[in-house]
């Protein structure tokens, strides 16, 4: 009598997905309305320092229009591998470098332009979500340093 040395195989549960899984949204937090607002238009936290990922990420949700090409400029010491462009819904976009731009991010369509405070992806949640409602709700000049340091994020790398 031969023996069955097979074993079974284990049970996996498959479902198929009639959609798409959707990326997550960014974590993005923009000042209401259009108004005035002295340095910054609000703060993004983003989930790592992967550049064309992030950056492809936020320009996906922000509402861009289609005959625009926009621009970014971010602060160098924030990123790693940072590409000349990529590419963003069908369209070229050009990223700009400084050195010490204050953490933060420019996004520029035209004249107009957007500055986010970038919130260190290494963050605590609590923290991060923190300094996010902070930069949407800061009116007048009050500087991104100013904001990390009121909710204790250290500005260098680890």
């Amino acid at each position: 009598m031969a023996r069955d040395t097979a074993r079974p195989a284990p049970a996996i549960a498959l479902t198929a997905a009639s959609e798409p899984i959707a990326p997550p949204a960014p974590r993005l937090r923009l000042a209401p309305g259009h108004a005035e607002r002295g340095v910054m238009n609000g703060g993004w936290w983003p989930r790592s320092r992967d550049t064309a990922a992030e950056l492809t990420e936020l320009l996906t949700a922000l509402t861009i229009a289609p005959d625009v090409t926009p621009r970014v400029t971010i602060d160098f010491n924030d990123w790693d591998d940072i590409p000349l462009r990529i590419t963003v819904l069908g369209r070229e976009v050009r990223v700009g470098w400084l050195a010490h731009l204050d953490h933060m991010v420019a996004i520029t369509c035209g004249r107009a332009s957007t500055l986010l405070l970038v919130i260190p992806p290494e963050t605590a949640p609590p923290v991060a979500e923190e300094a996010l409602a902070r930069c949407a709700a800061e009116i007048g000049e009050t500087m991104p340093h100013e904001i990390l340091a009121s909710c204790g994020i250290p500005t260098g790398r680890r």
